[in-house]
C-alpha cells in the first residue's frame, strides 16, 4: 500500500495550481548510453519538440549528460545542451546554450517500487536573451508491474524569481535487454501569466554497453 501512498501525494500536487492550457505539443526523445565503467555513464540525449496543436516546429536540442553513481542511492548529473528553437505565431528562429549540473537521490526504495528525488541548477546562454539561472527540483514515483515501469512525477522550478511547475505521467517497457521505449502525458506551465501547454511525449533509449538504470528527464 505505500507506494500507492507516494503515488496519490505526487498527484495531490495537480490541486496546487489549476492546469490552463492553450497549446498541445508533442515531445519526442532518444537516448543513446556509454557505460564507461561501472557507475559512470555519458548519455547522447536528442529530443524534438512541436507546438502549436502539433503543427509547427518548436524546438530541437542534443548533447552529452554524464551520470556518475557516487553512492548506492546517489547519482551526480552534469550536462550541456545546443537548443535552436523557434518563437510562437512569428516563428523567428534562434539558438542558445545550457549547462546543468546536480544529483538524485533514491529517498525511497521497495521490491517493486521506487521514490527518486532530483535537484538541478542550469544556466541558459545566448545572444538573443540575457543570460540568466534556474533551479528545479522533481520528485518521481515509479513502480514495476507485469505490463511495465508506470510513473509519476512533480517538479518545481524556478526562473528568475518566478516559481512554477510541471506534472508527468507515463509508461515504460523494457522491449530489448538494451532498449526502452515509453509513453506519456505533461503539463507544463510558463513561467508568466499565459496559460502553459499539454504534451504528449515519446522516448526511446539505448545501451550501447553495459546496462545501467534508465535516467529519465
Amino acid at each position: 500500500m505505500k507506494h500507492w501512498l507516494v503515488a496519490s501525494a505526487l498527484l495531490a500536487a495537480l490541486a496546487v495550481r489549476p492546469m490552463a492550457a492553450d497549446d498541445l505539443e508533442s515531445l519526442h526523445i532518444f537516448n543513446v548510453n556509454l557505460d564507461l565503467k561501472p557507475g559512470l555513464t555519458v548519455q547522447l540525449h536528442t529530443r524534438v519538440r512541436m507546438f502549436e496543436n502539433i503543427s509547427a516546429f518548436n524546438q530541437f536540442r542534443g548533447g552529452p549528460i554524464l551520470l556518475w553513481q557516487a553512492k548506492p542511492r546517489f547519482n551526480v548529473i552534469s550536462g550541456y545542451y545546443y537548443i535552436d528553437q523557434n518563437t510562437r505565431v512569428q516563428h523567428d528562429p534562434y539558438s542558445m546554450h545550457r549547462v546543468f549540473g546536480g544529483g538524485q537521490y533514491r529517498v525511497l526504495r521497495g521490491e517493486k517500487w521506487a521514490v527518486d528525488a532530483r535537484g538541478l541548477m542550469e544556466r541558459f546562454i545566448s545572444g538573443e536573451f540575457k543570460d540568466y539561472w534556474r533551479w528545479r527540483n522533481r520528485a518521481m514515483f515509479s513502480w514495476t508491474t507485469r505490463a511495465g515501469e508506470p510513473f509519476v512525477s512533480v517538479e518545481g522550478l524556478v526562473q528568475q524569481g518566478i516559481c512554477y511547475p510541471r506534472y508527468a505521467a507515463g509508461m515504460q517497457w523494457k522491449v530489448h535487454p538494451r532498449m526502452i521505449v515509453g509513453a506519456g502525458y505533461e503539463y507544463r506551465a510558463t513561467p508568466n501569466s499565459t496559460p502553459g501547454s499539454h504534451i504528449i511525449a515519446t522516448f526511446v533509449q539505448w545501451t550501447a554497453y553495459r546496462h545501467t538504470p534508465p535516467h529519465i528527464d
